[in-house]
């Protein structure tokens, strides 16, 4: 009995030696899985991105499910592919015509970013390059399209942010704008031939000055009428004064002026007239003198006298040019019409014309 218990234990001990070989063994094997699959198995969504699945085994692009950020799983199989939902900028410089063919050269940037539920579907219809897939060629397009419909010099007058708007406005409406938000189309510079820029620089120069010429017109018009209604007043304030400016009233006054005259704490000098009935010099010694002048009553007017003639209705200082009617000319054998050169200078000077006959 007792040797058969002495038998038992070492085999006990080689038995529980084996199976804690074995499950180390299980452990490091699964923990090496685990480390050689970590990238196959674990995700990481980094912020500002979502993750779209591609099972290899189940149809393909996962179109109903988005991964958000953090940690995601899937098998080992499958590939996520992860797309940006911040803000992108691209830089762009174009050559674009404008209405009347002068070439302009724009340099702008598109903001735009990913619309995440929408990341399955650009993955499927564009893939990841969608920036130079359809962002460049859509926002190129557009800048086309802008500044075609202006002229050279309408494009040097608007504001950018007028272009912005419109570029923006075209970007939006466009089919594409269903998986892209487009958030902005900044111009950084727009630049016209030298030769257009000096040419429209000086057309704007002359339109001011031209407005400042209508203005000062306006304001001389505006002179006259304030001259005309200040000699209406005057007029009428002497015919109201006249009869009460008798000589006693103007000597009456003379005297006043005098008194103020000696109150002034200032020097002065004050030349007497000649006689008793002569005022000081300084205020006139010949009105007592002068002969009574008779009286000439002055009528008032009425507002609406010497009225200004009307601006509109003057002959122009300078004729308005005419323009020439082209003389018909007949059409060829072949039917195209041949353009009318005029009389050249060479063919016609020292030549009479024929006589007529009598």
């Amino acid at each position: 009995m007792s040797m058969a218990s002495g038998e038992a234990a070492p085999r006990a001990m080689r038995f529980g030696s084996r199976l804690l070989s074995l499950v180390i063994g299980t452990a490091l094997a699964c923990g090496l899985a685990v480390l050689l699959l970590w990238h196959s198995v674990m995700v990481r969504i980094p912020p500002g991105h979502v993750g779209v699945l591609y099972s290899l085994l189940s149809g393909g692009t996962v179109t109903d499910a988005v991964y958000r950020e953090g940690l995601a799983f899937k098998l080992p199989w499958n590939q996520m592919f992860l797309f940006e939902t911040r803000i992108q900028a691209l830089p762009f410089t174009l050559l674009a015509f404008s209405a009347e063919g002068m070439p302009i050269t724009v340099e702008a940037t598109t903001l735009f970013r990913v619309k995440g539920e929408t990341a399955p579907k650009l993955l499927t219809d564009v893939g990841l390059d969608y920036a130079e897939r359809i962002v460049r060629p859509i926002s190129m397009d557009a800048v086309r399209r802008v500044i075609g419909r202006y002229s050279s010099h309408d494009i040097y007058t608007l504001g950018a942010d007028y272009l912005e708007a419109e570029l923006l406005e075209y970007l939006r409406s466009t089919t594409e704008a269903q998986l892209l938000f487009y958030s902005e189309v900044p111009i950084r510079s727009v630049r016209l031939p030298d030769r257009l820029v000096s040419a429209i620089e000086d057309k704007l120069a002359q339109q001011q000055i031209a407005a400042s010429y209508e203005f000062r017109l306006i304001s001389q018009k505006q002179e006259a009428e304030r001259q005309r209604v200040q000699a209406i007043g005057l007029r009428n304030f002497y015919s109201i004064v006249q009869p009460a400016l008798t000589d006693k009233l103007l000597t009456w006054r003379g005297i006043e002026a005098t008194v103020e005259l000696s109150k002034s704490p200032n020097s002065k000098v004050v030349i007497v007239g000649g006689n008793k009935e002569q005022m000081p010099l300084i205020l006139g010694s010949d009105i007592t003198r002068s002969s009574p002048t008779p009286e000439q009553p002055v009528p008032p007017v009425s507002g609406n006298a010497s009225p200004l003639p009307n601006w509109a209705q003057l002959p122009p200082i300078f004729e308005s040019p005419q323009p020439t009617q082209p003389s018909a000319v007949p059409p060829t054998a072949g039917g195209t019409p041949v353009p009318s050169l005029g009389p050249r200078t060479g063919d016609t000077e020292g030549k009479q014309p024929p006589a007529k006959a009598p």
